[in-house]
């Protein structure tokens, strides 16, 4: 009976997510480029914003080697700033400071970087005037081996608007590349390490958004032993993102193509979850040199209220 009852309602959000896809997918296209005044050489790129007042929209990015291209800074920098969403999670910035240069242009936001990480930082980006940031740390660092040095970035939030009291936490991961068994193996134990750390935070209680490059696809044999320790726990686990896995033009990393850029969250957002969306930012149909100019990656975005 429960397995019925969750075919029944995975449809119906099926169907709702795939409104929302739609309607997220036109609000991209009314995007234009314009001209800046008096410079005909420099295209101001303008995207319509995802920002609402009543939800959160997290952003799980990888950027390729940031600054992949003398382009790249003044094209993200666009977008980040037309898209609005309330938090970024970069995985791959090689150049930390040309992206702390960026963001001193985009003055709504803070940022903090990672600092255990070997090459590839990490970065998470948040609307100052709407989150607080109570905690940042990085996780595991004794492991760092099976995380291919580079212990998630986290980050536990208070949500400021109204009377919100919710506090909620965002942890930005990049596992180890590659299908090899060794590299398999490394995403398998480094599975088994958050899983035990959530687990013993309570995963009912303690609300959690771990999004970033997972580099591998859930609904692949792959991903279901790189993830068998959280995909075994799905009363305390969800991959919100295994739905858009099982469809090609939504897929995170098309080169492939797949989706590996996924977006886990815990219990006590489980029902948080029931009116939630979950969509791949197709910005290469609007930028023809998206894969030459920003990454080999698409964004992905999740947004609940």
């Amino acid at each position: 009976m429960k397995s019925i009852l969750f075919r029944l309602k995975f449809k119906s959000m099926y169907l709702r997510k795939m409104t929302y896809l739609l309607w997220i997918t036109v609000l991209l296209f009314t995007s234009c480029a314009q001209l800046t005044d008096g410079n005909t050489d420099a295209p101001e790129w303008t995207l319509a914003s995802v920002d609402e007042p009543d939800q959160i929209e997290i952003v799980t990015w990888n950027v390729q080697n940031f600054p992949k291209s003398g382009e790249t800074i003044d094209r993200l920098q666009a977008i980040l700033d037309s898209l609005h969403a309330d938090i970024y999670c970069f995985q791959e910035i090689e150049n930390t400071a040309s992206f702390q240069r960026m963001f001193r242009n985009i003055p709504d936001y803070e940022t903090v970087i990672s600092t255990e990480t070997y090459m590839m930082h990490y970065v998470i980006a948040w609307q100052k005037e709407e989150f607080s940031a109570l905690n940042i740390q990085e996780l595991f660092e004794d492991d760092s081996y099976f995380f291919a040095s580079r212990p998630p970035l986290n980050v536990e939030f208070r949500w400021n608007r109204g009377d919100s009291l919710f506090i909620f936490n965002v942890a930005d991961i990049h596992m180890k590349a590659m299908g090899d068994a060794s590299s398999r193996e490394r995403r398998h134990q480094a599975s088994e390490i958050i899983a035990e750390y959530l687990l013993a935070q309570d995963p009912a209680e303690s609300p959690w958004i771990i999004a970033g490059d997972w580099n591998d696809d859930v609904t692949t044999s792959s991903g279901q032993y790189s993830f068998e320790a959280l995909l075994d726990h799905p009363d305390d686990f969800l991959f919100v993102t295994a739905e858009l896995a099982k469809d090609p033009d939504f897929a995170s990393y098309p080169g492939w193509p797949s989706f590996i850029d996924n977006i886990l969250i815990t219990r006590a957002l489980f029902e948080a979850h029931e009116h939630a969306t979950v969509t791949t930012l197709r910005l290469d149909k609007i930028f023809t040199d998206y894969f030459e100019v920003l990454s080999d990656h698409r964004p992905v975005m999740y947004t609940f209220k």
